[in-house]
C-alpha cells in the first residue's frame, strides 16, 4: 500500500510540473511577444492572406510587363550569303521578273538592318531602320554615303479605341484593385477571428487553472483519507471513493490542458508564427482595453435599409461584382468598335532617295462569318450574369445582416442568464460561508463550492467576450473601421 501512494504521489508531481511548465510557458528559448504583434503577424503572414498577396504581386508583374510594351525596342539582324550567289534568292523573290535585273537583286540582296521602335499609350508606333547591304560593305565610295535610313509613323484614326495593350492593362488594373479589395476585408476578417480565438484561450486557461485546483484538492483529499485508515477512523469504502474522485479529477484535468494545448496549436498555425515564439496571454493589455472600449461605444441604431446601404457599399464582393460589370461592358464596348471601318494614317521618309510620304489606309471587313455577332452574343450573356450574381450577393447580404443582429440578440438573453447565474453564485458563496462557520460543511466542501463560484465567473466573461466578438463582426460586415 505504501509503495502504491508512493506512486501515485510521484505520478501526481510529475504531472503537476509538467502542466505548470507548459501553462506558464516557461521556456528560456522562446520570443514573448504582445497580443498586438501577435495580431499584425498573423494578417500579413497568415497562409490564405499570403496566397492573396501572392495573387496581388502577379498582377503587378504582368501590368509591368504590359508597360514594357512602350519601351524602346531595338532588333538587329544579317541575312549574308554564306555560299553562291543571290541570283536563287532574287528569282525567288522577284515575282517573274528577270534574276539579271539588278534593282530587284539589289532590293532583295542580303543586308544587315538595324530597326527601333516605339509604341506609345495614345497608340502612336514610331519605327526607324538603319541597314547597309553586303555588297555595300567593300565600297568605299558607298560606304562614305552612310547606310540607308528609312523612318515612319502611323496612328489610328478611327474607331477611337484604347490599343491592346491599353486594353489588357485596364482590365488588370481592375483585377487588382478586386484583389486589393479582397485582401483588406480578409485582413480584418481574420483580425477578428484571431481575437475570438485569444479569448477562448483566455478562458480555457482559466479553466485549466480550476482544474488543476480541482486535482490538487482530489489529491489532498485522498491522503487525509489514507491517514485516517492508518489510525482507523476511515475504511476501504471511503479510500475508494476518494480515488474514484481523484480519478475524474485527473482525467478533466488532462482533457482541460489537451483541449488548451490544441486550441493553442492550431491558433499560432493560423498566425503562421516562426518557432520558438510565445504570446503572452494577459487580459489586462492596454491594446485589448483599447478594443473593447471602442466595441462598447458601437451603437447600431440605425434602421434595418439604412443598415443594408452600409453593408452594400462596403461589401467586398459587391465592390468586385461591380468592377466586373465594368470590365465587362469595356470589353463589349471595345468588341463592338472593331466592326466599324478602320482608318489609320501613316507618314514614311527614306533617306536613299531623300523622299517622304503621307498617306490614310482605310479597311472595313464586310463579313466576318458572324463572328462578331457571337462575341457581342457572349458579352452581354455576361452582363447580365453579374447582374444576376449581384442580386444573389445582395439577397444574402441581408440573411448574414439578419442572423449578425439576431445572435447579438442571444448574446445579449445569454449574458443576462450568466449575471443571473453569477448572482445565484453569490448568494450560494454567502450561505456556504454561514455553513462553515456552523460546521455543517467542511472546509474541503466549501472549496469545492467554490470552484462552481469560480466557473460561474467564467461563464459570464464567455457571455461577454461572444458579444464583443459579433459587435467587431457587425462592424466589420458595414465597413465600419476603428
Amino acid at each position: 500500500m505504501n509503495q502504491i501512494r508512493k506512486n501515485n504521489s510521484f505520478f501526481i508531481l510529475c504531472l503537476i510540473i509538467f502542466t505548470s511548465f507548459i501553462f506558464t510557458g516557461a521556456n528560456v528559448q522562446a520570443k514573448d511577444i504582445s497580443l498586438e504583434e501577435a495580431l499584425n503577424w498573423g494578417i500579413e503572414n497568415n497562409s490564405s492572406i499570403k496566397e492573396i498577396k501572392n495573387s496581388i504581386e502577379n498582377i503587378e508583374r504582368s501590368l509591368n510587363l504590359i508597360d514594357t510594351e512602350y519601351g524602346f525596342k531595338t532588333n538587329i539582324s544579317a541575312n549574308p550569303i554564306i555560299a553562291g550567289g543571290s541570283d536563287k534568292q532574287a528569282d525567288d523573290n522577284s515575282n517573274g521578273v528577270d534574276g539579271e535585273d539588278t534593282s530587284s537583286e539589289s532590293s532583295n540582296g542580303p543586308k544587315i538592318s538595324l530597326k527601333t521602335t516605339k509604341l506609345f499609350p495614345n497608340g502612336i508606333i514610331l519605327q526607324s531602320e538603319i541597314s547597309i547591304k553586303e555588297g555595300d560593305l567593300f565600297d568605299l565610295e558607298k560606304l562614305s554615303e552612310g547606310p540607308d535610313s528609312t523612318f515612319s509613323a502611323t496612328k489610328s484614326l478611327y474607331p477611337v479605341l484604347p490599343i491592346k495593350s491599353e486594353q489588357e492593362k485596364y482590365l488588370a488594373s481592375n483585377n487588382l484593385l478586386k484583389v486589393r479589395e479582397n485582401l483588406t476585408w480578409q485582413q480584418e476578417y481574420k483580425k477578428i477571428e484571431f481575437l475570438e480565438s485569444y479569448f477562448n484561450l483566455l478562458r480555457l486557461q482559466e479553466r485549466l487553472s480550476l482544474a488543476k485546483t480541482n486535482f490538487q484538492y482530489a489529491q489532498d483529499d485522498l491522503s487525509k483519507i489514507l491517514k485516517k485508515i492508518e489510525i482507523g477512523e476511515a475504511g476501504e469504502r471511503q479510500e475508494i471513493e476518494a480515488k474514484i474522485v481523484l480519478k475524474k479529477a485527473e482525467i478533466n484535468f488532462l482533457q482541460a490542458q489537451n483541449t488548451f494545448l490544441q486550441q493553442k496549436n492550431r491558433w499560432y498555425l493560423n498566425l503562421n508564427f516562426p518557432e520558438e515564439t510565445e504570446v503572452s496571454l494577459v487580459e489586462d493589455s492596454s491594446f485589448l482595453e483599447e478594443i473593447i472600449k471602442w466595441a462598447d461605444s458601437l451603437e447600431f441604431n440605425l434602421k434595418e435599409e439604412e443598415l443594408m446601404e452600409l453593408a452594400v457599399d462596403n461589401y467586398y464582393r459587391i465592390r468586385n461584382i461591380l468592377l466586373d460589370q465594368d470590365s465587362s461592358q469595356k470589353e463589349a464596348e471595345w468588341n463592338l468598335a472593331k466592326n466599324k471601318p478602320q482608318v489609320d494614317l501613316f507618314g514614311a521618309y527614306s533617306s536613299q532617295d531623300n523622299s517622304w510620304g503621307l498617306g490614310i489606309e482605310l479597311s472595313y471587313d464586310i463579313f466576318d462569318g458572324g463572328k462578331q455577332k457571337i462575341e457581342d452574343e457572349g458579352y452581354q450573356a455576361k452582363l447580365e450574369n453579374l447582374k444576376d450574381d449581384y442580386l444573389q450577393i445582395v439577397s444574402e447580404l441581408k440573411l448574414e445582416l439578419k442572423d449578425l443582429i439576431n445572435q447579438q440578440e442571444i448574446n445579449n438573453l445569454n449574458l443576462e442568464e450568466k449575471l443571473m447565474s453569477r448572482e445565484k453564485a453569490k448568494l450560494e458563496e454567502e450561505s456556504y460561508q454561514i455553513q462553515l462557520q456552523q460546521g455543517s460543511i467542511s472546509d474541503s466542501e466549501f472549496q469545492y463550492k467554490m470552484l462552481g463560484w469560480q466557473e460561474s465567473e467564467i461563464n459570464l466573461k464567455s457571455a461577454k467576450d461572444e458579444i464583443l466578438i459579433n459587435k467587431l463582426r457587425i462592424a466589420h460586415f458595414l465597413g465600419i473601421r476603428k
